[in-house]
């Protein structure tokens, strides 16, 4: 007997004996990729630890399902409704196998004959209640990003670019396709409407053309007639085209509920319906409870389902004892075994190679720059602000005298300050930005930590050169250092490494305390301390030997060094006055030794500094991609 000979047989189950069709509606065309879902003894518990970073501290579980059951037929349209906190989206994200790490299942649930978990992700669609896009990008960018991401690394570019042509024509997108998303706060308004943004989201779901589709709560926050497209273009997914579709849906409309083939009502992680629609009402009234005349019944049903003390019990029990019920448990027992393997459903599917997601999602970040370039722009214009008052404060003070050592001195600690603090605290408040993308995508299987870690670092390199280059230059010429190519050129390449390790040192405290008030209050105290032991504020030769581990970390007196030798190295003669009562530097040397400075310093602190970069960031990325793992990135 094949699938869909069985499929008759199920949905006809003791139709003899009860006046109730479970399967009644259910009406999608029937194709060999179409299979029925369904789940027994399903229990799902959120462990409580005690210590986040301990996986194994584990001080209590609280119950969200308890031991539920369930049967959705091939190609259905099915809602999914329910009190606040009665379990929806986690019986959704449980079918869908997308429990996070925290949460433990117990029990079965499958996909004709086999698990869910042996399904791969493009065999699913998750829409999530809220939208997450990139603003930047228009409605057609956006879904050829997400098709050379999410579908099959054979796909040619020409069948890549009709699969998103079709896309856009079939859900009715022609209009807006050449229009930027937009974001929500950007500027203060969206450019897609928000019926609009939910059918792009549908959109980039059907990108592989999965055989189900999950939407969590797609019509909340639409008017009755963007609610009303959404649930169509679901309907035609489902008639035209077999897909199964289970929406979380919130009170809509009688007229609205009733384009579903199926209703499953979620009360207290229990199940207190599952059946036809238009049956609904009728079996609350065999349970005690009636619906008034002319009272919605959607509204109905949640008042009903939220009255935990009267109603929501006694429900649950006396569907458990239903015919409804009953349906259920034939459909499952009557399930037909055969080998699900041979389906298309299950062809191999080979992601996109690590160097191609990478390429994209580099771009990508690259392009949010360029067309939303505000913070950079606003970044550089402090740069050049800051720039010119401190060249106005050295303007013909820096020369080689007694009085000029300390202009000297003055400058090049500017130099490594701005280039020090700033670009450190300003990439620890962008990177937890970007984590509410990262999570989405990472969890759909977009992309791994790692490359979404040096997609950032690779995007970030263009402001990590322009800015202490524009500081630098500004600087250098009205302060009148040193008229040297190669002095110039050096100066700039500290600069340079000065502000990258502090942004690897911003990112490396984000990672490791995982809280941007956490990483605050410690990198505090870490950057004073770094700064201290410069050389500036104390004389090295005094620094405890348990401390010298931190001066040769401290990038800061790595900078200053490395800026002081490079400027006085090959200073012979600096000018006395009698009129000055301090001991007179005779030469550049001099004033190196006055700093405890070594000459052949210079090369070494450079790579020194490249060197601590690239640990910083090594330590900042173990820290990222174990959190992202552990579903611990907040």
């Amino acid at each position: 007997m094949n699938l869909a000979s069985a499929y008759t047989v199920i949905s006809n189950a003791d139709e003899s004996n009860s006046n109730f069709q479970l399967f009644e509606n259910a009406g999608g065309e029937y194709n060999e990729n179409c299979l029925p879902l369904y789940w027994e003894n399903l229990n799902v518990h959120a462990l409580i630890k005690k210590d986040r970073w301990l996986r194994s501290s584990i001080t209590s579980r609280k119950q969200l399902l308890n031991n539920v059951e369930g049967y959705i037929p091939p190609c259905s349209l099915v809602a999914i409704m329910g009190p606040s906190g009665a379990g929806k989206s986690t019986l959704m994200a449980a079918l869908a196998n997308k429990l996070p790490a925290e949460i433990q299942l117990e029990g079965s649930v499958k996909i004709g004959n086999l698990p869910v978990n042996n399904f791969n992700n493009h065999n699913f669609g998750y829409m999530y209640q809220h939208d997450l896009f990139c603003g930047v990008f228009t409605v057609k960018e956006h879904l050829n990003f997400m098709a050379k991401l999410k579908m099959d690394r054979r796909t040619t570019e020409n069948n890549l670019k009709a699969r998103v042509s079709a896309i856009i024509e079939e859900l009715g997108l022609n209009q807006c396709a050449n229009t930027r998303i937009g974001a929500v706060g950007e500027n203060g308004k969206i450019t897609l409407s928000g019926g609009e943004r939910k059918i792009v989201s549908f959109a980039t779901e059907l990108l592989t053309d999965p055989s189900f589709l999950f939407c969590d709560e797609p019509t909340t926050g639409l008017d009755s007639y963007s609610a009303q497209k959404v649930v169509n273009i679901m309907q035609r997914l489902v008639s035209s085209q077999g897909k199964t579709v289970i929406c979380i849906i919130h009170q809509p409309s009688s007229e609205l509920l009733s384009i579903f083939h199926q209703l499953i009502l979620v009360a207290d992680g229990r199940i207190a319906y599952s059946g036809p629609p238009n049956q609904a009402i009728s079996f609350f009234e065999s349970v005690g409870f009636r619906c008034p005349e002319n009272y919605n019944s959607a509204d109905f049903i949640m008042k009903m389902l939220s009255d935990k003390n009267k109603s929501v019990n006694s429900v649950c029990d006396e569907f458990a004892v239903s015919k409804h019920s009953e349906l259920i448990r034939n459909a499952i027992s009557n399930e037909i075994y055969y080998d699900s393997s041979s389906l298309s459903v299950f062809c191999n599917h080979l992601s996109p190679f690590w160097p191609v997601k990478l390429y994209h999602l580099t771009r990508r970040y690259f392009l949010e720059k360029v067309r939303d370039p505000t913070i950079d722009i606003h970044r550089i214009l402090q740069k050049v602000g800051i720039a010119v008052m401190v060249g106005l404060c050295y303007l013909g003070t820096v020369q080689q005298t007694q009085v000029g050592i300390q202009s000297f001195q003055g400058v090049f600690f500017m130099l490594i300050t701005e280039n020090f603090f700033t670009p450190m605290y300003s990439v620890m408040n962008q990177l937890p930005a970007k984590l509410p993308l990262f999570r989405r995508e990472y969890t759909s299987g977009l992309y791994d930590a790692p490359t979404f870690y040096i997609a950032n670092i690779i995007s970030f390199i263009p402001t990590m050169i322009i800015e202490p280059t524009i500081f630098t230059i500004i600087i250098y010429c009205m302060a009148g250092l040193q008229n040297d190519l190669f002095v110039f050129f050096l100066t700039v390449i500290i600069t340079i490494l000065e502000m990258a390790v502090s942004t690897a040192c911003g990112y490396m405290f984000n990672n490791i305390f995982g809280s941007l008030s956490l990483a605050l209050t410690f990198v505090q105290p870490f950057d004073n301390v770094i700064m201290i032991l410069s050389g500036i504020f104390v004389n090295i030769r005094s620094i405890p030997w348990y401390l010298h581990w931190l001066v040769s970390i401290s990038w800061f007196e790595l900078g200053f060094e490395a800026l002081t030798i490079l400027h006085w190295k090959n200073v012979t003669y600096i000018a006395c006055s009698e009129d000055l009562d301090v001991p007179c530097l005779m030469n550049g040397n001099e004033v190196l030794d006055q700093y405890e400075f070594t000459e052949s310093n210079l090369m070494p602190h450079i790579y020194s500094m490249v060197w601590i970069f690239i640990g910083f960031h090594a330590i900042s990325f173990v820290c990222f991609v174990t959190r992202a793992r552990w579903n611990k990135l907040s």
